[in-house]
């Protein structure tokens, strides 16, 4: 990594500053956990993939609801402390605001968002059962993209669901972060 891209330490310290102790940093935090464990899982620079997952919401409140700016801002603010590929996962990771990024570091930025939004919504228990059993279908509720997000990028990059589960739970609930 370049001298000059962010360091885990300054990452943490935006998140602290942008976030607070709020609810969405521990989300930050959880994310940029499993975007590391995903990233060894892969064979990926794990401290590129946990930065990204770490500041993917910094302009979470900044934005306002405007939810098509949501990631977008956050790339904009970091554009010369990060590579571009990590930039344009962290302006895509949000289907509302229209951008697209094929890459695996995007993709799994979208997975592991969506697995901590599950992991919330669902509970532990119920997440890990259901993805240990293979179909995460019976505990997404009314959020049904939520499958696609989170199964349909695992299958992309050959991540079986019981691994995710593992994965999972190696992490510390998202209250205690």
């Amino acid at each position: 990594m370049s001298a000059t891209w962010l360091s885990l330490a300054e990452a943490e310290q935006l998140v602290a500053e942008r976030l607070g102790a709020s609810p969405r940093a521990a989300h930050s935090r959880f994310v940029g956990g499993l975007m590391r464990q995903l990233a060894g899982e892969l064979g990926a620079d794990t401290r590129l993939w946990q930065l990204a997952g770490l500041v993917h919401d910094l302009d979470y409140f900044a934005v306002d609801g405007d939810w098509s700016q949501h990631g977008v801002q956050t790339a904009e603010w970091l554009k010369d402390r990060l590579p571009d590929e990590a930039l344009s996962a962290i302006a895509a990771h949000d289907h509302r605001t229209g951008l697209e990024s094929a890459m695996p570091i995007a993709d799994c930025l979208r997975l592991a968002d969506g697995l901590a939004v599950l992991d919330e919504d669902a509970g532990r228990d119920r997440t890990l059962a259901a993805l240990a059993g293979g179909s995460i279908a019976d505990v997404v509720g009314r959020r049904t993209f939520l499958i696609e997000i989170i199964a349909g990028n695992a299958a992309k990059h050959g991540v079986r669901l019981a691994t995710l589960s593992n994965l999972l739970a190696g992490l510390p609930r998202q209250d205690q972060l």
